[in-house]
């Protein structure tokens, strides 16, 4: 077997920027600067400088649910409403937290986005929402005014905000398209970003949260340490020469999500959904298929993907062109007629 291609883990095409990988193997070649800063105040004053915040806004740690789970519980809420599908990692966080999850189900009719009016009926009797923008796994960007002016008279109730934007780098309009301009003075609101996947950080998860500088304050109150790797404290210089690297990034994202859609179309019996991500969510309209099936068919041929939602959708997350190209020519030889997918040749 070939080398397996992981469709589920959300990569960015392009790899580790120059800068930050110069950067790492310098620190690693010559060591960290003694004694470290176990709290990280020159890389969160250069995420600040990003946001317009001050550094006692942000908070860093190596995992989103981390920084959920602190939130959560330093909010105090009580019912956090969560529309879904949603990442898993929403539900464990607000379980470790103490905070029940009223869960918001999307409808499959629109493709699992949120409609006008949904959030502002939803969150009677709840007193914290926690959601994605992009949403998982539809792939929604959310249109920050409509979102915020459903929510203003829920906030100034005493709503407490959180909003998931882990993947809004890979996006178009970037920190246009973050409701943090709309919440950055609303003190019980906060943004949780991440470089993890952006700047392919296996090696040196970084992520982090924005938001009210008396909720973040107590959130790191409840952190005994950033569980971040000491090498993260090297990433602060090239953190401020990254948006040219962003740009090419969304431009890549945008060519291949538009191309692979379009071909997905071409093959029986697979219906990509529209989305503004870094995936594409598809669905499975098989009556002699599940996917779980397909997942195992994928899985010999050198491909792994994860069944989603109610098992009859799975997310492919955006890879260099060779790897699409790959999966596109099984998924043919698998899901069609041998006459049938050799008309769509070549590739």
């Amino acid at each position: 077997m070939k080398s397996l291609i992981d469709f589920s883990r959300l990569v960015n095409p392009l790899g580790m920027p120059e800068t930050v990988r110069s950067a790492l193997a310098a620190g690693v070649q010559n060591g960290l600067a003694e004694p470290l800063d176990d709290d990280f105040s020159d890389l969160r004053e250069m995420i600040g400088m990003r946001h317009r915040a001050a550094v006692s806004q942000i908070a860093v740690a190596s995992a989103e649910e981390e920084l959920f789970s602190l939130l959560a519980a330093a909010s105090g809420a009580k019912h956090a409403l969560v529309p879904i599908p949603c990442p898993p990692v929403y539900e464990r966080a607000l379980k470790k937290a103490g905070v029940s999850m009223v869960p918001l189900r999307l409808s499959p009719k629109h493709n699992f986005r949120l409609q006008p009016g949904d959030l502002k009926d939803a969150l009677i009797g709840c007193d914290l929402l926690l959601m994605g923008n992009p949403a998982f796994p539809s792939g929604a960007l959310l249109p920050p005014g409509g979102l915020l002016e459903e929510l203003d008279e829920w906030v100034a109730r005493g709503g407490w905000i959180m909003i998931d934007e882990s993947q809004l780098d890979f996006t178009y309009g970037g920190i246009v398209n973050s409701v943090w301009s709309g919440i950055r003075r609303v003190p019980r609101a906060a943004v949780i970003r991440s470089f993890t996947s952006f700047l392919s950080l296996s090696v040196c998860p970084l992520c982090y949260a924005v938001g009210g500088e008396a909720w973040v304050s107590e959130a790191r109150a409840r952190q005994f340490r950033p569980a971040v790797a000491p090498l993260a404290s090297c990433l602060a210089s090239p953190l401020e020469s990254l948006l040219g690297f962003r740009t090419e990034t969304v431009d890549c994202i945008t060519e291949l999500r538009n191309r692979l859609i379009a071909r997905l179309r071409r093959i029986s019996g697979l219906r990509p959904l529209p989305g503004d991500a870094n995936w594409v969510l598809c669905a499975l309209e098989r009556d002699d298929l599940t996917v779980a099936d397909l997942a195992a068919l994928l899985y010999r041929r050198g491909f792994i993907i994860e069944p989603c939602i109610d098992g009859r959708y799975f997310t492919l997350a955006l890879r260099p062109t060779q790897d699409l190209d790959r999966f596109i020519r099984v998924a043919r030889e698998i899901l069609m007629r041998r006459k049938d997918y050799q008309k769509l040749l070549p590739l």
